[in-house]
């Protein structure tokens, strides 16, 4: 037994977040060769970083949005 409690099948969209996380952490082992958790604090503006990353997603949703409108509403 793998050590899991068992209980109730894991919902998908949790288990989709969890292999995109895995996937994320592959590609930063990859890229920065180690983990967040090893990354040295005083190299990093964590706050700055997340900031651009949500400046990011804006960018993301809004051109999603603009999709889905062109698909909506085809000339």
């Amino acid at each position: 037994m793998s050590g899991q409690i068992p209980g109730p099948k894991r919902p998908e969209v949790t288990t989709r977040i969890i292999e995109l996380l895995d996937k994320q952490n592959e590609k930063g082992i990859a890229k920065y060769g180690s983990t967040i958790d090893q990354a040295a604090d005083q190299y990093y503006d964590w706050k700055l970083m997340a900031m651009e990353e949500m400046v990011d997603l804006i960018q993301y949703q809004q051109k999603e949005i603009m999709r889905l409108e062109r698909l909506l509403n085809p000339i």
